[in-house]
């Protein structure tokens, strides 16, 4: 078992297991893996508890995943199980593999576009009916040509999930873990993000447990740069940035640390040819244009970097100083459990 879902009601006495009733939701195991459903819900047990009010209809919902289960829930659309990976970077869409949304004979009502840099990736949207944890809603669905995600049927934002509250356990608590709470916004043309104010400069900001590596677009890297002494450590090169699309990137380092809003930021890839504008990178010489076989070709004679976009996005090598990631859907805030004062 890999998911507990906590219903917590108001309770005679205060503690983690009094009036709390607990749903368990089973996932689908791979083959060699299976186990007793009994077994398993005690294998995996998730430690996390939930406070209410002491109103008697007061209820609180917590959906707590660890690293053991890979952050998948179990779904269900048109009867049919599926399996999808939960990940605050995802978009405002479920977003499902073009090969399950065939099989579930889902037909678009609307296109749509993700864009990744000057990439456009053309997609099918719809609203489609998902059972999550028992709860049957109505959720935007989106998938395009291609497979989105590899160990699952497809990837879910937090925010689109039924639960109160969902953290992603990454690992054990450590002494003096600093607790980083974050407003934020989920829309239809952003995701799930929050506006960190640099100066004056809105760079949104989104978390990833999808790709190792923190991002950022060449817009956002030129202002950080300027007040943060940012300087290239090694050359360019190919990194799939979001949607397993490749684009080339730069690690930088900054002189001094970054922080936002208490979660510290020494080193970062920056998507050279993404989103600058007429911003400036501390180099002169940069990469112009990737050729067919992703090799990164440098030369002076095309300049086109787009119109700028200001985002950071912190993948999961930064988050691996966090012991969790929970995501309020009633508050709409991120809360980040980290050793902040780790190299």
């Amino acid at each position: 078992m890999t998911l507990r879902t906590i219903v917590a009601t108001a309770s005679r006495r205060p503690g983690c297991f009094g009036g709390v009733t607990s749903l368990l939701v089973a996932s689908n195991m791979q083959p060699g893996t299976r186990r007793l459903a009994g077994i398993t819900s005690l294998a995996f047990f998730v430690s996390a508890c939930t406070t209410t009010s002491t109103t008697p209809s007061a209820t609180s919902i917590e959906t707590a995943l660890d690293s053991q289960s890979d952050y998948i829930v179990n779904a269900e659309v048109r009867s049919r199980p599926i399996r999808l990976k939960v990940d605050p970077g995802a978009p405002f869409f479920v977003l499902l593999n073009d090969k399950v949304a065939k099989e579930l004979r889902l037909v678009g009502t609307k296109a749509a576009t993700l864009a990744v840099g000057p990439l456009r990736l053309k997609g099918s949207t719809r609203s489609e009916k998902f059972t999550i944890g028992g709860v049957t809603k109505s959720k935007p669905v989106m998938w395009v040509k291609g497979q989105s995600i590899a160990e699952a049927d497809g990837v879910i934002n937090p925010a689109n999930l039924p639960s109160d509250r969902i953290t992603l356990r990454l690992r054990e608590s450590r002494p003096n873990e600093q607790q980083i709470r974050l407003k934020m916004r989920f829309d239809r043309q952003r995701g799930l993000y929050h506006e960190f104010d640099y100066g004056g400069q809105l760079i949104f900001t989104r978390f990833t447990l999808a790709d190792e590596l923190t991002t950022t677009t060449g817009a956002a890297a030129s202002v950080i740069a300027k007040r943060r002494n940012g300087m290239w450590d090694g050359g360019p090169f190919v990194h799939p940035v979001r949607f397993g699309v490749p684009r080339p990137v730069r690690r930088m380092v900054l002189g001094e640390t970054l922080s936002v809003n208490g979660f510290p930021l020494k080193d970062f890839a920056v998507r050279i040819q993404d989103d600058r504008g007429s911003y400036l990178l501390p180099e002169k010489e940069m990469p112009t244009e990737v050729d067919k076989d992703g090799i990164v070709v440098t030369g002076k004679n095309k300049r086109s970097y787009g119109a700028p976009h200001f985002w950071l996005m912190i993948g999961s090598d930064d988050l691996s100083r966090c012991s969790s990631i929970s995501y309020d859907n009633n508050a709409r805030q991120l809360l980040l459990s980290c050793s902040t004062t780790e190299t």
